[in-house]
């Protein structure tokens, strides 16, 4: 398995996308400059009411598909 840190901040109007299905997945830059692609799914027990926001570590596998998500 592979791992990518990254740091994140989405408004609560912009969460509001993902719960309606306008938006699927997230696009991020990893702290070593991979971009990074997720389902918005994986961020969904992360949310406040205001918002997203902190540092996560992305576990995936080497084909590119998302294992988990977790908080650092």
């Amino acid at each position: 398995m592979l791992t990518a840190k990254f740091s994140i901040k989405i408004a609560p109007e912009e969460i509001k996308k993902y719960y309606q299905g306008s938006a699927q997945s997230v696009i991020a830059r990893a702290s070593n400059g991979l971009k990074i692609q997720f389902p918005a799914s994986l961020l969904l027990p992360y949310v406040t009411h205001n918002g997203i926001s902190g540092q996560f570590v992305l576990t995936y596998h080497k084909n590119g598909k998302a294992e988990s998500l977790s908080r650092v």
